[in-house]
C-alpha cells in the first residue's frame, strides 16, 4: 500500500524518466543494428555483361546499359568481381576507348564465357571501364570510403562520441529527448547529403558514358595514327562499322570475330605509335591501301551486298598485304638462283 502514498507529481516524473530511458535504449539498439547493413552491400560487387550486349551497339542507349550493374558502388578494400556470364568473350578494362592509355587501374584481359577476374580498389574515386572487344559497352565504378562494419557509435550528452562497451554510459547520460532528436536529425541529414552526392555522380557518369558511346570509339590504331577520333579516316571506319556491318547478320558476326583478334594487339600498336613518330608514319603508310579498299563498303546496303563486297575487300587486302610481298620474295629468290 506504500505505492498509494506516493504523490501524483513524483509518480508522473518517474514514469516519464523510465519511458525516456526505454525510448533512448530502443533507438540506440535500432541505429546500431541498421548501421552495418547500410554498408555491407558495398564490400563486394559482381559485374556481369548483359546477355546479347556484345552482338551490336544499342545497349548503351537503354536505361540498364550494357553491364549489370552499369554503375556499381564499392568500398575501399572491397572486391569488384568481373564475371563473364555471356556466351561470347568480353574484357573489363579501365578507361574509355578514346583514352591515350587504357587499363592502368585494372584490365581483366580476354575472359571466355564462364571466366572471371577481380579488382580490389585502394583509392576513392570514379573509374570508367569498357569492353575492348565490344567498345560500345561502357560502365563505371564508384569507390567510396570504407566503414567499419562492427563499429558501434553513439553521442553522449556533452557531444563526444563513444563506442563499444561505453554504450550503456551513453544511454544513462543522454536521457533528454532533445539529444536523441538532434542525433537522429543529423544522421538523416548526413545520409541525405551522401545519397544526393552519389546520385549526382552516377548521373554525370551515365551522361558522360552515353555521350562517349554516341560519339563512337574503338578504332585505337587509326585514332593514334591520324591523331584524333574526328579525323576523316577514323570517321569513315566508324561509319562503315555502324551503318553497314553492324546492320547485317553477316557483318555483325564478322565484327565479333574481328574484335576478339583486333583488341588483343591494337592497344600495344597504338602505344608504340605515340612513343615513336617514325613507327607512326610506317603504320600510316600501311593503312592507306586498306582504307582505299574499304571505301567500297560505303555503297553496301543489303545483306548480300555486305557479304559480296566484304569478301571482295578481304581478297584485295590479302592480295596487297600478303600476295604481293610473297610474289616479290619469290622473284628475288629466282633471280639469286639464276
Amino acid at each position: 500500500m506504500k505505492f498509494l502514498c506516493i504523490p501524483e507529481s513524483k509518480l508522473v516524473v518517474k514514469t516519464k524518466a523510465i519511458s525516456s530511458i526505454f525510448l533512448l535504449f530502443t533507438l540506440a539498439i535500432t541505429i546500431i543494428s541498421l548501421t552495418p547493413s547500410s554498408y555491407a552491400d558495398h564490400s563486394e560487387v559482381t559485374i556481369t555483361p548483359i546477355s546479347g550486349s556484345g552482338l551490336g551497339s544499342g545497349c548503351e542507349l537503354t536505361d540498364e546499359g550494357c553491364f549489370s550493374p552499369n554503375s556499381a558502388t564499392v568500398e575501399i578494400g572491397g572486391v569488384v568481381i568481373f564475371s563473364n556470364t555471356d556466351d561470347v568473350k568480353h574484357t573489363f578494362t579501365s578507361g574509355v576507348p578514346s583514352d591515350d592509355t587504357i587499363g592502368t587501374d585494372f584490365n581483366s584481359g580476354i575472359l571466355s564465357p564462364g571466366d572471371s577476374a577481380q579488382w580490389e580498389p585502394t583509392t576513392i574515386g570514379e573509374y570508367s571501364y569498357f569492353d575492348m572487344i565490344h567498345p560500345w559497352m561502357q560502365g563505371s565504378i564508384i569507390v567510396v570510403e570504407a566503414t567499419e562494419e562492427h563499429e558501434r557509435v553513439a553521442r553522449s550528452a556533452d557531444g563526444t562520441f563513444v563506442t563499444g562497451d561505453e554504450e550503456e554510459t551513453v544511454v544513462e547520460e543522454a536521457v533528454e529527448e532533445t539529444v536523441v532528436e538532434e542525433a537522429v536529425e543529423e544522421t538523416v541529414v548526413e545520409e541525405a547529403v551522401e545519397e544526393t552526392v552519389v546520385e549526382e555522380a552516377v548521373e554525370e557518369t551515365v551522361t558522360a558514358t552515353q555521350e562517349s558511346s554516341e560519339e563512337g570509339g574503338g578504332c585505337l590504331i587509326a585514332t593514334a595514327t591520324y591523331g584524333s577520333e574526328l579525323a576523316p579516316q577514323v570517321q569513315m571506319l566508324r561509319e562503315i562499322r555502324d551503318n553497314q556491318l553492324l546492320n547485317t547478320e553477316s557483318g555483325s558476326a564478322f565484327m565479333t570475330t574481328f574484335n576478339e583478334a583486333y583488341y588483343s594487339f591494337s592497344p600495344i600498336i597504338a602505344d608504340l605509335e605515340r612513343e615513336s613518330p617514325v613507327f607512326k608514319e610506317i603504320v600510316k603508310a600501311g593503312l592507306t591501301p586498306m582504307l582505299s579498299t574499304l571505301a567500297i563498303m560505303e555503297s553496301a546496303e543489303s545483306e548480300s551486298e555486305v557479304l559480296g563486297l566484304g569478301l571482295s575487300v578481304i581478297a584485295l587486302n590479302l592480295g596487297m598485304y600478303i600476295g604481293l610481298p610473297a610474289f616479290g620474295i619469290l622473284k628475288v629468290i629466282q633471280l639469286r638462283k639464276n
